[in-house]
């Protein structure tokens, strides 16, 4: 039994076999909470290789490689309408990695944090952080992918 249409199994199949020579991780995208605290793994965003946009949304992982490509931090929040504001902590580490992505991740392009859920089936992205958006004082706030 198949599924799906053979070029995008194959497609797919080519998809897998590159992530996993360069070392990058892919996962689905889900919807964000309207509001509560959350726990997320944080990881750069490969760009390139992700799909953002359109039905079948995707989003490729860049690891931390001074870490052996596992997530940065796992950062701890609250969501509100604004979207996931992360606590003291985890803003100091956002702030740690600014203008410090391309070469922790390995990807030139790389210039946003991607916070993931592990918890649901399935590890699912939910929300990003543009390293521009870091400032030296106040919140981070990271805006939902839905």
């Amino acid at each position: 039994m198949t599924y799906g249409h053979p070029r995008r199994t194959v497609s797919l199949l080519l998809l897998c076999a590159l992530l996993a020579l360069t070392g990058c991780t892919g996962v689905g995208v889900a919807g964000a909470p309207d509001s509560g605290s959350g726990s997320y793994q944080v990881w750069g965003l490969n760009e390139a290789s992700s799909a953002l946009t359109g039905d079948d949304r995707s989003v490729v992982l860049n690891g931390d490689l001074d870490n052996d490509s596992k997530p940065f931090f796992t950062a701890e929040g609250t969501w509100d309408a604004a979207g996931f504001t992360l606590d003291e902590a985890s803003t100091e580490r956002a702030r740690e990695l600014t203008g410090k992505l391309p070469e922790r991740t390995g990807d030139p392009a790389c210039v946003r944090l991607v916070l993931v859920d592990g918890r649901l089936l399935g590890d699912r992205a939910v929300a990003t952080i543009a390293v521009g958006d870091v400032k030296e004082s106040g919140p981070v706030v990271a805006i939902p992918l839905d």
